[in-house]
């Protein structure tokens, strides 16, 4: 009997605590995005409860969402009320990693639009349309194909990197295709998982950097991802 076909990007992958450690957020909110409480519905859909785990896209949307909230300054509440909408009218059970959102802060607060084709829709303004040439940068931290679908994810190695995204290094890469979804150096396939193994094995950054060919401050930056707390 063959087995069904298992999108990369959906498989239940990476448990809670290293999908708060990857992204630099907290246990508790992590676990307010994707299992919700009594008052409030999850902002992404997850298939394994049993243990809870969650898949790349899933970790994609939590970042979107961290993104949105910190670096540009949208509330809980307005990022709520523009994603519930979007995940019910988008064709997708991950809209947050299939589409790209923009942002623009006035007066009246933070505007977050979905990039349809030629137009950018409001998300918060009941579906207003909107040109691109109006909005502030986006976020650069997700590689998106050819149709817009997330295929990597650049994590920040610090969390203080969210206040400056611009300057970040993109030093480690998140590819489904890549390392079965681990974290690795960008362009290979070694671990931060396996540098921080030997690192704490007595392996100094000098020596790894010079075993790998990469400059130490990458080895530094992959080792304070998987470090992070």
């Amino acid at each position: 009997m063959r087995r069904p076909h298992l999108n990369p990007d959906e498989i239940p992958n990476y448990t809670m605590e290293e999908s708060a450690r990857y992204l630099h957020v907290a246990y508790s909110k992590i676990s307010y995005w994707v299992i919700g409480d009594e008052k409030a519905a999850p902002l992404t859909t997850i298939f394994s409860r049993k243990p809870f785990l969650l898949s790349f896209k899933n970790l994609v949307e939590c970042f979107v969402l961290e993104s949105l909230r910190t670096i540009h300054g949208a509330s809980l509440q307005e990022i709520r009320k523009a994603i519930e909408p979007l995940r019910m009218a988008m064709p997708s059970k991950y809209p947050l990693a299939d589409f790209t959102l923009h942002t623009e802060r006035t007066k009246r607060g933070q505007l977050i639009y979905v990039d349809q084709k030629e137009q950018l829709t409001c998300l918060t303004r009941s579906g207003q349309l909107v040109f691109r040439d109006i909005m502030l940068p986006y976020l650069r931290r997700v590689e998106r194909n050819e149709r817009g679908i997330a295929r990597r994810l650049f994590p920040f190695t610090r969390r203080e990197h969210f206040k400056s995204p611009s300057e970040a290094p993109r030093v480690v890469m998140i590819d489904p295709q890549v390392a079965f979804g681990m974290p690795v150096l960008v362009n290979s396939r070694i671990s931060t998982a396996f540098l921080l193994s030997r690192k704490n094995g007595g392996t100094s950054v000098k020596q790894l950097a010079a075993d790998y060919g990469r400059p130490e401050t990458e080895i530094e930056e992959a080792i304070r991802l998987e470090q992070a707390a």
